[in-house]
């Protein structure tokens, strides 16, 4: 996976989001389900994003969408209790996904230990090791 600028992920960020709105308005008939499904696709986002600030604006961006054509029919942004916590959802959706994805690659870069020998004082080279079906004799 390569680090994409800002420049790039904010309008993805957009499209997911408009995307996430058409499909849980499509699909699902309960409100519950498709705030879910929006706060499920902020979080994978963030994931494919591994950056805050897009991944929040994403976040935000979906927040506006479901507040205002799925919760509100009418298209109304509001700030009630309610609103607010789906705001803390998605925000805490984006930020988990670029956490996740933070330790993911620091994971996978973090070096192997080398293949010791049985006396456990020489390396054995991983090509050799594979190579020979025998053990390698101590010295």
């Amino acid at each position: 996976m390569s680090v994409h600028r800002a420049e790039v992920l904010l309008p993805v960020g957009f499209a997911c989001a408009i995307g996430a709105c058409v499909t849980a308005a499509l699909v699902f008939i309960e409100t519950t389900a498709r705030v879910a499904l929006m706060v499920a696709a902020v979080g994978l986002f963030g994931v494919w994003a591994r950056r805050c600030l897009p991944a929040l604006a994403a976040g935000v961006m979906a927040w506006c969408f479901a507040t205002g054509f799925l919760v509100h029919a009418k298209g109304e942004l509001s700030f009630g209790t309610g609103d607010l916590f789906r705001l803390g959802v998605f925000a805490a959706s984006a930020l988990t996904g670029c956490a996740w994805a933070a330790l993911r690659v620091r994971r996978r870069r973090r070096p192997w230990p080398p293949a010791r020998s049985r006396a456990g004082r020489h390396p054995v080279p991983i090509l050799l090791r594979l190579l020979h079906t025998r053990p390698v004799p101590r010295r």
